[in-house]
C-alpha cells in the first residue's frame, strides 16, 4: 500500500512537470513587437471629454465599436487610461471616426511610422475585346 502512494505522488509530479513544459511553449508564441496596420497615424490623446476625444488638441469623434490596446496589446475600456496626454497609435475609419487606439510603450514611441499611403484608383482595361 505504502509503494503505490509513492507511486502515485511520483506519477503526480511527472504529470505536473509535463504540464509545466507544455504551457510554456505558449509564452513563446507572444510578439515581440505590434504590426500596426497601413495608414496608421500617431499623436497624442487627451480623453477627458470621452466619447469624443482630443488627438494633437483637434476634437475627433470615436467610432461606436472603438477598440483600445494598452501597451501588452490587451482589450482595455476608455475608463482605464489613466493620465491626460498618451501618446498613440491610433486608426481613422472611413467616415473620419477613430476606430482603434493602441498607447505605445518605450520602445514603440521612438520608431517611426511609415508613410500613410493615398488611395489611388485603378484604371481598368478590358483586353478580351
Amino acid at each position: 500500500m505504502p509503494m503505490l502512494l509513492a507511486l502515485r505522488r511520483v506519477m503526480m509530479m511527472f504529470m505536473l512537470v509535463l504540464l509545466a513544459m507544455t504551457s510554456l511553449q505558449g509564452f513563446a508564441q507572444i510578439p515581440d513587437e505590434r504590426n500596426f496596420p497601413e495608414n496608421t497615424k500617431r499623436g497624442v490623446l487627451n480623453m477627458s471629454q470621452y466619447p469624443d476625444v482630443l488627438i494633437d488638441g483637434k476634437a475627433k469623434n470615436t467610432a461606436p465599436g472603438l477598440r483600445i490596446y494598452d501597451d501588452q496589446n490587451l482589450f482595455i475600456s476608455p475608463t482605464q487610461i489613466t493620465g491626460n496626454y498618451v501618446i498613440i497609435n491610433y486608426l481613422e475609419d472611413n467616415f473620419g471616426e477613430v476606430s482603434r487606439i493602441w498607447i505605445l510603450n518605450e520602445i514603440e514611441r521612438k520608431r517611426v511610422l511609415p508613410a500613410a499611403k493615398e488611395w489611388v484608383p485603378q484604371i481598368f482595361k478590358n483586353t478580351n475585346m
